[in-house]
C-alpha cells in the first residue's frame, strides 16, 4: 500500500456523494380559516416534498406548495439575497415556503450549542431551493 503524505488532496472521485435531496410530488392539507361552527377548515393544493440534509446528520422532509413559489414577495427576497447579499431575508424566505414547519426546520437545523448558524441556515435554504427548481 502506497504511503500517502499528510496533507494530500483526495481525487475528486474519491470523495464522498453529496446527499441528493428527494423530490416528490404531493397534495398538501393548508388552514383555510374557520367554518360558521369556528372548527378549523383546509384546503388541498399542489406541492413537493422534499426530503434535506439537516445539521446534525439525517434528513427532515418539508411540504413546499406551488403557490409558495408563485409569491410576488417571495421573489423580493430572492433578489435581496442575490443582488444585494442581504443574508438578513433567508429567514423569512424560509418562512414563505415551508410555512408552519418552519420551527421543526429551525430545531433540525441546531447545532450542539443550540443555534443554527448562519451557514447552515443559508446552505439549507439555498439547497431547498436548487432542489425546487433543478434547472434554474
Amino acid at each position: 500500500m502506497p504511503n500517502i503524505p499528510a496533507g494530500a488532496k483526495t481525487p475528486q472521485d474519491h470523495k464522498p456523494e453529496a446527499f441528493k435531496p428527494k423530490v416528490e410530488k404531493v397534495d398538501i392539507e393548508l388552514p383555510d380559516g374557520t367554518d360558521d361552527n369556528g372548527d378549523p377548515q383546509t384546503r388541498t393544493v399542489p406541492g413537493r416534498r422534499v426530503t434535506m440534509p439537516v445539521t446534525v446528520g439525517g434528513t427532515i422532509d418539508v411540504e413546499v406548495p406551488d403557490e409558495a413559489l408563485d409569491d410576488f414577495e417571495v421573489l423580493d427576497d430572492i433578489r435581496a439575497v442575490q443582488d444585494d447579499n442581504d443574508a438578513s431575508r433567508l429567514p423569512s424566505l424560509l418562512r414563505r415556503l415551508v410555512g408552519d414547519q418552519y420551527r421543526d426546520v429551525l430545531k433540525a437545523l441546531k447545532g450542539p450549542n443550540g443555534r443554527v448558524t448562519t451557514e447552515a441556515g443559508s446552505t439549507f435554504v439555498m439547497d431547498l431551493f436548487a432542489a425546487l427548481s433543478p434547472n434554474s
